[in-house]
């Protein structure tokens, strides 16, 4: 395998995550009618058959002798349930919060608990600076009762992506193939996922949508999971979580770019709080490239 610097790690990771953020405006310029969930199972599909190709032949058979595979599928495909369910209950706003808010936490404490990873102090203020930023971005959620089942269910995908990418990391760092890792844990989800695309309707067979399930698919799952998992080689959950922060404000330029959506000035600050957040991140990882500030860094 191939030895990446952290540097190319922080890099491979934001880039998957402006691919992350063009999800959105696909699905609504080219499929506004299809449900959420729908579109979550044909993407989850169509980009698990990518990376199973990617792996070049059946190698990645061989890791689901791991039951932490199955866990890390079970993890990808309670990811994406949980999350659209937050959206459903909660509406898109709150829901988008508490996911994405919570997720670089949950993946942080969950690798210092397991994977013996202690983030520095630099992620801590990173990713407290980011979130106040997304808060921001967000805006302020419609009045009205609090959704409390659609913020569990947002707290529960941010638990599950902690999940799937502790494991993740854990098994590329002991020497397993990042791309065979993903592909072996998507295939599982896509599985679990299925019952959704099955009975998702009539727009996966239209023009426009069977080009944005290719683009879902191949571009926003299987391209972006490879540069995903190019990052999982070199980098902690935690930091990972956090730079996918990146995500909600590449979505927010293209809404305001492709789909003319306004924003606030508030929204304004929180887009440079974010920014900064990342550019404290990077510059914090890169000076740990060497292997004795990597071996710092999980010291238990």
């Amino acid at each position: 395998m191939t030895r990446i610097s952290s540097q190319s790690g922080v890099i491979s990771v934001l880039g998957a995550a402006i691919l992350f953020g063009t999800s959105g405006t696909t699905s609504t310029l080219l499929i506004p009618e299809a449900s959420s969930a729908s579109v979550a199972a044909w993407r989850l599909i169509i980009g698990a058959i990518g990376l199973v190709f990617l792996t070049r032949g059946i190698a990645f058979f061989s890791l689901y002798r791991l039951p932490l595979i199955w866990a890390m599928g079970l993890g990808v495909a309670a990811f994406q349930f949980f999350f659209f369910l937050s959206v459903t209950l909660s509406g898109v706003a709150v829901g988008t919060l508490v996911t994405i808010s919570a997720a670089p936490w949950c993946a942080g404490l969950l690798g210092w608990a397991w994977n013996h990873v202690r983030p520095k102090r630099t992620w801590w203020i990173a990713t407290a600076i980011g979130v106040v930023g997304l808060a921001l971005l967000v805006g302020r959620p419609p009045e009205g009762e609090v959704a409390v089942g659609g913020i569990a269910a947002g707290l529960a995908a941010a638990a599950s992506y902690a999940v799937f990418t502790n494991i993740g990391t854990q098994l590329t760092h002991v020497g397993s193939q990042s791309t065979s890792v993903l592909a072996a844990a998507f295939a599982v989800g896509a599985v679990i996922l299925l019952p959704f695309a099955v009975t998702s309707g009539s727009w996966i067979v239209s023009g426009s949508g069977f080009v944005a399930a290719l683009w879902l698919g191949l571009i926003v799952t299987t391209a972006a999971y490879w540069l995903f998992g190019r990052g999982m080689r070199v980098l902690n959950a935690g930091t990972i979580g956090t730079l996918n922060l990146a995500e909600p404000l590449v979505a927010t330029i293209l809404a305001v770019a492709v789909l003319s959506e306004a924003i606030s000035l508030v929204g304004l600050a929180g887009c440079g709080l974010i920014l900064l957040a990342l550019v404290l991140l990077a510059r914090s990882v890169s000076h740990q490239d060497s292997p004795s500030e990597r071996a710092d860094a999980i010291t238990p």
